[in-house]
């Protein structure tokens, strides 16, 4: 139920966020010049990825480990078995975090500087935005691990509630980019702070971090890190072949029917959400509670299958008639592209559980190389196929990499329950 609960907060969040966001760069699109619009999102889409630096898997370990301390269904302090163990945990990662932040912010400087893009002052301030928005979320993930949800639907509204109002307002007296930069650092700012005042009052940070204890457990971060730099890659990779295969004509016409595709990620992104530190915590028990594993994973991949199904079957459907509404006849191109990519939904949407799974069962290195596998059958798929099917051929592409990272997050999960299983069967007696 608290789950439930918990997700509905998240996914009402996620849905009004992503609509402000929306809003506000076609505000943007209309108001500033070409030009200035292109070096805007230049920065949007670069800081993402660089801005992944600053994560490199540490929020999604940390919401593990924290789920594991947790006290459940605790109203009053003490909300984890050992609050100091907690706190060395938060404490070490916004260290480490700290310095990771650095990094993705000074290669993201080097980015702009060698690009040739204009207003890099504004596109510096914009960069230092994406980085601190990855301050935000690993709070977020500290209330996933404690279940208050809300908590992070609140501050998540903050930021994007903020960045829409102020950012309509800098348009509408006129600012260019570097006011919209201003904005939005303004607006993460304002819910970081919001975000971490409310974390406080659950676990404070020891800022005497255990280091060696965070040199034993380094591979487990990094190994979740260097799995999603790899997905991230592969997501993004098509945008690097369709220009010098097809043009970027056709690039356009992608992206179109893509931007389309990625708000139903949300849902498993939710879903997630809620049900990701239960299977933290029975995934680290003992045999016993391996049992309590394998009840938390298979509804919530039978709920991921059966919402995957829906999601593609929308999307094939409304394919047409939505880019007709929103683009016009000059996008027609789009609809194949976007009726193509409405099958991966399915594999997609299982693959959320089937990574998380793994890395709640402390196998973050399976999960790193299933990505790299999916990696190059996506760059191979789309080198096969874009000659052949156009942009359709992307899509396509994108399909077959979902379909093989499930194919084998699948195994790799089969042979785990079949392990835990064997563990926990008694041995039978010798023969007499």
């Amino acid at each position: 139920m608290l789950a439930a609960r918990g997700a509905g907060w998240k996914l009402g969040s996620d849905v009004l966020g992503r609509l402000m966001q929306y809003v506000l760069l076609w505000a943007a699109a209309r108001a500033l010049a070409p030009s200035d619009f292109g070096d805007f999102t230049f920065a949007l889409s670069i800081g993402f990825m660089v801005a992944q630096v600053a994560d490199f898997g540490l929020q999604l370990y940390v919401q593990r480990e924290l789920s594991r301390l947790v006290v459940q269904d605790a109203a009053s302090p003490p909300y984890f078995t050992s609050e100091a163990q907690a706190g060395r945990l938060l404490g070490g990662a916004l260290a480490i975090k700290a310095v990771l932040s650095a990094v993705a912010l000074a290669a993201f400087a080097l980015l702009v500087v060698v690009e040739p893009v204009g207003n890099k002052g504004a596109l510096l301030v914009v960069g230092a935005s994406m980085v601190l928005s990855t301050a935000l979320e690993f709070v977020a993930y500290c209330f996933r691990a404690l279940g208050r949800l809300k908590y992070e639907a609140a501050a998540n509204l903050v930021a994007r509630g903020l960045n829409f109002a102020l950012g309509l307002l800098v348009l509408w007296l006129g600012g260019a980019v570097l006011g919209l930069a201003l904005t939005t650092l303004a607006a993460m700012t304002a819910a970081l702070a919001f975000a971490y005042t409310i974390l406080r009052r659950y676990v404070r940070p020891v800022w005497r971090p255990d280091w060696a204890a965070w040199r034993r457990s380094a591979g487990q971060p990094t190994a979740v890190g260097i799995g999603i730099v790899f997905s991230i890659v592969s997501f993004r990779v098509d945008n690097l072949l369709i220009p010098p295969l097809l043009g970027t004509g056709q690039l356009a016409l992608y992206n179109v029917g893509y931007k389309l595709f990625e708000p139903a990620l949300i849902i498993p992104g939710v879903v997630l959400a809620a049900t990701f530190p239960l299977l933290s915590q029975a995934g680290a028990a003992s045999s016993l509670r391996r049992d309590r594993f394998r009840a938390l994973m298979g509804p919530t991949t039978l709920a991921l299958f059966a919402l995957g199904l829906a999601a593609a079957a929308s999307m094939w459907l409304l394919a047409g008639p939505v880019i007709g509404l929103l683009y016009g006849g000059a996008y027609s191109g789009s609809v194949p592209v976007l009726q193509m990519l409405a099958p991966a939904c399915v594999p997609m949407f299982l693959n959320y559980a089937l990574t998380h799974g793994l890395i709640a069962v402390d196998r973050p290195s399976l999960y790193a190389i299933f990505t790299l596998a999916s990696l190059f059958v996506n760059v191979g798929a789309n080198l096969l196929l874009l000659p052949a099917l156009g942009v359709t051929g992307a899509a396509a592409a994108t399909v077959l990499t979902e379909v093989a990272l499930f194919v084998l997050c699948a195994a790799g999960m089969v042979r785990f329950l079949a392990a835990s299983r064997s563990r926990s069967e008694p041995e039978p007696e010798a023969a007499l």
